[in-house]
């Protein structure tokens, strides 16, 4: 089995700093230009990418103070009342009804869509690649984080595999970008890939999170052609877009 450009989904779950409206969700503005509250440029190179391949597109609306939707329900930082030692006011005292309304109004109808995103490819095309955008802080208590992008997958799948490998050549081999892999998060930890890849055929669906550094995140042309840079790896990666099959 091939796989084409057609298989491709883009998802992108902390797009967005937005907060609904009204009292019950004030707080410090400051607070939602902070990496706490999204991912500063992963929007922009989501859709970047999306428009390239003409592939569906998901992103965040609100901001994951709210509810993270890179985390399962049971996990205890969906909803944080201190993230990175800031006081999120409006998730303290929450009942469990609270937590469970917050999670059926904003969490679960965009995981059920990009679920069902997938589906839809597997179904017309056999096998969905999904493309999961994130960025990360350059540094993380004290320590200096030394790459441009990380290339995180489930290394117990070979395909996996063999498509981050190919990402990170082309990427390497082609700009001066510094590619590693499952850093600086690990490809198995809890998150929106894992809990696809579990109920699906490893033959399937193919998740790769792009984690891409912050340093280009005040940058819109750094980010455009990073973007394009890694449209342009995954173009040449003939484990995506070999014409024999796979």
């Amino acid at each position: 089995m091939s796989i084409s450009p057609r298989q491709i989904l883009v998802s992108c779950e902390h797009a967005s700093n937005r907060l609904p409206g009204g009292p019950d969700f004030e707080l410090d503005p400051r607070l939602l230009d902070l990496h706490i509250a999204y991912d500063p440029g992963a929007e922009t190179i989501s859709r970047r990418i999306a428009a390239h391949f003409d592939a569906p597109l998901h992103l965040g609306k609100h901001t994951r103070l709210l509810v993270d939707l890179n985390r399962s329900v049971d996990n205890r930082q969906l909803i944080r009342r201190v993230s990175d030692g800031h006081r999120v006011p409006f998730n303290y005292g929450l009942s469990a009804a609270a937590r469970a309304a917050r999670v059926e109004r904003y969490w679960r109808p965009y995981r059920d869509a990009v679920s069902a995103g997938v589906d839809a490819i597997v179904a017309r095309e056999g096998r969905c690649v999904h493309l999961c955008v994130h960025t990360y802080t350059p540094a993380l208590a004290g320590r200096v984080r030394g790459n441009d992008i990380g290339l995180l997958f489930d290394p117990r799948y070979g395909i996996e595999r063999r498509v981050a490998s190919e990402l990170r050549e082309e990427l390497t081999s082609h700009t001066d970008l510094v590619v590693w892999f499952n850093r600086p998060y690990s490809g198995t930890a809890d998150g929106i890939l894992p809990a696809l890849r579990r109920p699906r055929d490893p033959s399937t669906f193919v998740g790769i999170e792009l984690e891409i550094n912050q340093s280009y995140a005040g940058d819109r042309a750094a980010l455009l052609r990073i973007a394009d840079q890694i449209v342009a790896a995954l173009r040449a990666t003939t484990s995506l877009f070999a014409s024999s099959a796979t």
